[in-house]
């Protein structure tokens, strides 16, 4: 059966829509050859030569099993696989990023015909699988290497495949296709404390769409005593075997769906949340961005608010704009979508280090990028963060949930800190007149709990407080902006000085603000607690205040948070 002949989805008002493809493309038979794999192979060559007996050599699988990825830098592991039997295969995959052998994506120029678009794909000898006409965008697949081109040159990977690609005038871009493989992160977590985040305020009224873009979500039998995890209706779709039953034959697309109906069911009843399950990555857990572009498209498409991306993809740390899936996130933020992603699980700094992790690192204002903390608050040792490119931290250690062979399993990674913010924000978004994804970001990020052990890993400087959230959510709330690197602008408006200090602080309020009326001061410890908090009355000649509540400290390090017109800024203080 031809996995693409037609890609059939069930729209919300119930009409069929269809996408048609000219190939099938299989990506669950793929092979991952690592470098250990060749290692090996050497060692038993030069063993052979020397005539050394060698066992326990690596099969590198069937010569006739389906074209396998070439790795060029780091894959990311953003979470779980029950699977403990190819742990080092597993560790040598962390340290690259997966590319397909042979799909890429081309977007080409501005009306274009349909005979240029056939002779450049007989150029390229390449078949198209999908083009997208929201976001211009095609899928194309090579038919075969090697081949030669007109001009004499022989193409013999994908490497050349994309470069021939871009020295064509009529293609605007041509990009890899990149993957993602959904892994547990290594360590032992024994502490459990999820019930300690289980949010107290109620759903409201307003119905949400919930997209999950994952490796499917499977039925439970039934529900563990006091827990929640069966999702009973929802829409959904398969990409991987083209049909309307997004099965999970992995375990983590479910464990992650369930996570995020347990927290929204702990409220009350679930009638106004629709639940949308998007199988985007195969069985192994590894899926590529060939199916989650179209995935992403489809659900925004078909009125989705929230979109969970329990996942991520490592690539080059470099100007996004013009990739693939950054084009698919824009489109999903024309649209109104929340996009919620998880910040990845290579501890790395998605700021500043070569390789790090998307799309959570995208500098788009809909992405609120979550990183994982252990029960004290604390970034956890696997967590992947970043001052200006990672919005929030929260629990992301032993979250309870489904698994595939019935009753409940712990999972630790950034995935699950993801999906217990996708269910806060759900409820945040429940309470809105009308969805805005703006105010839910600026809710969540500006009213986290500051903490020296989060303190410049995350935009927020601390881990979500969920109750504080909620009672923001009403109020006006200036939220950060992000550029088109991926930094984040946080201008600040004002400051506290002199620092470090003896006596007092003075606030230095900035001159474009002095309009506003009312500032909030307020001082917390390391650990989070706070301890002062003032409101000053700002006049338009007067530009510093003195706080003089803060003469009674004691001398230590503090984090002040400056509140004026709904807009938050974090600084450390000193006091001597």
């Amino acid at each position: 059966m031809s996995r693409f002949p037609s890609l059939v989805l069930i729209q919300k008002n119930k009409k069929v829509k269809h996408y048609h493809f000219k190939k099938h493309i299989s990506f669950n038979n793929i092979i991952h050859l690592n470098m250990k794999t060749l290692k090996s192979i050497a060692i038993v060559i030069l063993c052979l030569l020397f005539q050394l007996p060698v066992t326990g050599q690596q099969n590198t699988g069937n010569t006739n099993a389906s074209p396998q990825p070439t790795n060029i830098s780091k894959d990311d592991d953003d979470d779980d696989d029950d699977d403990d039997d190819e742990d080092d295969e597993d560790e040598d995959e962390e340290d690259e990023v997966i590319k397909h052998p042979s799909l890429y994506f081309v977007k080409l120029a501005p009306g274009i015909s349909q005979q240029e678009v056939n002779r450049l794909l007989e150029e390229l000898n390449s078949e198209e699988i999908w083009y997208r006409e929201e976001i211009n965008l095609r899928l194309w697949n090579t038919i075969a290497f090697p081949y030669i081109t007109a001009q004499g040159q022989t193409v013999t990977n994908i490497d050349g495949q994309a470069m021939n690609a871009q020295g064509k005038t009529e293609i605007n871009s041509a990009n890899f296709n990149t993957g993602s493989i959904d892994r547990n992160p290594p360590g032992n977590f024994p502490l459990s404390c999820f019930q300690d985040i289980i949010p107290q305020q109620p759903l409201g009224t307003a119905p949400i769409k919930i997209s999950v873009f994952d490796t499917g979500f499977t039925p439970q039998p039934t529900n563990p005593n006091g827990y929640s995890f069966n999702i009973q209706n929802y829409t959904g779709y398969d990409y991987i075997d083209d049909d309307t039953i997004p099965e999970d034959g992995n375990g983590h697309g479910t464990h992650i769906a369930g996570v995020i109906h347990h927290l929204l069911s702990q409220q009350g009843g679930l009638a106004n949340i629709t639940f949308d399950i998007r199988k985007t990555h195969d069985d192994m857990g590894r899926g590529f961005v060939s199916n989650l572009i179209p995935a992403i498209l489809d659900a925004v498409n078909e009125g989705a608010d929230i979109l969970n991306l329990s996942f991520s993809y490592q690539n080059i740390n470099e100007n996004p704009n013009g990739k693939p899936l950054k084009i698919a996130i824009d489109y999903a933020e024309q649209m109104g979508a929340l996009v919620i992603a998880a910040a990845g699980n290579t501890n790395e700094n998605n700021d500043t280090d070569a390789i790090i992790s998307f799309p959570a690192s995208y500098p788009n204002n809909n992405i609120l990028s979550v990183a994982s903390a252990d029960c004290n608050g604390k970034l956890s040792p696997f967590s992947s963060f970043g001052q200006r490119s990672v919005d929030v931290a929260i629990l992301g250690e032993n979250i309870p949930g489904p698994i595939m062979t019935g009753g409940m399993g712990y999972q630790t990674g950034t995935s699950f800190a993801t999906a217990n913010v996708t269910a806060m924000a759900t409820i945040l978004a429940t309470h809105q007149q009308q969805f805005d994804q703006q105010q839910i970001r600026c809710a969540l990020i500006n009213t986290s709990t500051t903490s020296s052990d989060l303190f410049e890993k995350v935009v927020a400087n601390g881990a979500i407080n969920f109750t504080a959230a909620f009672t923001q959510l009403g109020t006006a709330c200036t939220s950060v902006t992000k550029t088109t690197t991926g930094a984040v602008q946080k201008t600040p408006t004002s400051t506290l000085f002199p620092n470090p200090f003896r006596e007092t602080l003075q606030l230095d309020i900035d001159i474009k603000e002095k309009d506003r009326q009312h500032v909030t001061v307020s001082m917390y410890n390391q650990q989070g607690i706070l301890i002062l908090q003032d409101q000053f009355n700002t006049m338009q000649d007067n530009t510093v205040i003195n706080w003089a509540a803060t003469q009674q400290l004691r001398p230590g390090t503090y984090f002040a948070k400056i509140d004026i017109g709904g807009h938050t800024t974090t600084q450390m203080v000193i006091k001597k």
